[in-house]
Protein backbone atom coordinates (compact mmCIF):
# COMPACT_ATOMS: atom_id res chain seq x y z
CA UNK A 1 0.00 0.00 0.00
CA UNK A 2 3.06 2.90 1.18
CA UNK A 3 4.62 1.54 -3.14
CA UNK A 4 1.25 2.90 -4.46
CA UNK A 5 1.14 6.13 -2.20
CA UNK A 6 4.84 6.69 -2.96
CA UNK A 7 4.33 5.97 -6.50
CA UNK A 8 1.05 8.32 -6.66
CA UNK A 9 2.80 11.16 -5.21
CA UNK A 10 5.62 10.52 -7.27
CA UNK A 11 3.40 10.73 -10.36
CA UNK A 12 1.49 14.05 -8.66
CA UNK A 13 4.83 15.78 -8.56
CA UNK A 14 5.83 15.23 -11.97
CA UNK A 15 2.18 16.03 -13.33
CA UNK A 16 2.70 19.64 -11.15
CA UNK A 17 5.79 20.45 -12.07
CA UNK A 18 4.17 20.18 -16.29
CA UNK A 19 1.00 21.74 -15.18
CA UNK A 20 2.43 24.83 -12.67
CA UNK A 21 4.11 28.35 -14.16
CA UNK A 22 7.39 27.80 -13.25
CA UNK A 23 9.95 29.57 -15.23
CA UNK A 24 11.88 27.30 -18.18
CA UNK A 25 14.62 27.59 -16.62
CA UNK A 26 13.28 25.85 -13.15
CA UNK A 27 11.62 23.16 -14.57
CA UNK A 28 15.01 22.42 -16.94
CA UNK A 29 16.92 22.38 -13.77
CA UNK A 30 14.46 19.68 -12.15
CA UNK A 31 14.96 17.09 -15.06
CA UNK A 32 18.69 18.05 -15.12
CA UNK A 33 18.63 16.76 -11.32
CA UNK A 34 16.80 13.79 -12.73
CA UNK A 35 19.64 12.66 -15.08
CA UNK A 36 22.28 13.22 -12.61
CA UNK A 37 20.47 11.27 -9.88
CA UNK A 38 20.16 8.39 -12.53
CA UNK A 39 23.43 8.50 -13.07
CA UNK A 40 24.83 8.80 -9.75
CA UNK A 41 22.43 6.37 -8.75
CA UNK A 42 23.64 4.10 -11.06
CA UNK A 43 27.51 4.34 -10.53
CA UNK A 44 26.86 4.08 -7.04
CA UNK A 45 24.77 0.80 -7.58
CA UNK A 46 27.24 -0.75 -9.76
CA UNK A 47 30.69 0.40 -7.41
CA UNK A 48 32.05 2.60 -10.41
CA UNK A 49 33.48 5.95 -9.53
CA UNK A 50 35.10 8.40 -11.74
CA UNK A 51 38.25 7.05 -12.43
CA UNK A 52 36.77 3.64 -13.71
CA UNK A 53 33.95 5.77 -15.51
CA UNK A 54 36.93 7.38 -17.41
CA UNK A 55 38.98 4.28 -18.16
CA UNK A 56 36.01 2.68 -19.81
CA UNK A 57 34.57 5.43 -21.77
CA UNK A 58 38.75 5.68 -23.29
CA UNK A 59 38.15 1.56 -24.21
CA UNK A 60 34.95 3.35 -26.18
CA UNK A 61 37.02 6.21 -27.82
CA UNK A 62 36.23 8.78 -25.48
CA UNK A 63 38.86 10.41 -23.78
CA UNK A 64 37.71 12.74 -20.44
CA UNK A 65 39.99 12.53 -16.97
CA UNK A 66 38.61 11.32 -13.61
CA UNK A 67 38.43 15.13 -12.56
CA UNK A 68 36.83 16.72 -15.84
CA UNK A 69 34.13 13.86 -15.49
CA UNK A 70 34.03 14.57 -12.06
CA UNK A 71 33.13 18.29 -12.40
CA UNK A 72 30.65 17.52 -15.41
CA UNK A 73 28.55 14.90 -13.73
CA UNK A 74 28.10 17.34 -10.79
CA UNK A 75 27.54 20.47 -12.71
CA UNK A 76 24.07 18.56 -13.73
CA UNK A 77 24.46 20.03 -17.49
CA UNK A 78 25.21 17.27 -19.54
CA UNK A 79 24.02 16.20 -22.94
CA UNK A 80 21.94 13.16 -23.70
CA UNK A 81 24.59 11.56 -25.37
CA UNK A 82 27.03 11.80 -22.54
CA UNK A 83 24.39 10.07 -20.22
CA UNK A 84 23.68 7.52 -22.59
CA UNK A 85 26.81 6.81 -23.41
CA UNK A 86 27.64 6.68 -18.74
CA UNK A 87 24.59 4.81 -18.81
CA UNK A 88 25.83 2.00 -21.58
CA UNK A 89 29.27 2.06 -19.48
CA UNK A 90 28.11 1.28 -16.43
CA UNK A 91 25.90 -0.88 -17.42
CA UNK A 92 28.59 -3.12 -18.66
CA UNK A 93 29.41 -3.45 -15.10
CA UNK A 94 26.08 -5.19 -14.29
CA UNK A 95 26.14 -7.75 -17.15
CA UNK A 96 29.37 -9.13 -16.18
CA UNK A 97 28.62 -9.48 -12.78
CA UNK A 98 25.47 -11.43 -13.29
CA UNK A 99 27.22 -13.30 -15.93
CA UNK A 100 29.59 -14.35 -13.35
CA UNK A 101 27.61 -15.66 -10.78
Amino acid sequence: MTDIINKRAAVNKKEEILTTNLPQSAIWAEWENNAWDCLVDRMRECKVGYKELSRRLEGMGINESPDRLNRKVNRKRFSAAFFLVCLEVVKDDVNAVTEGE
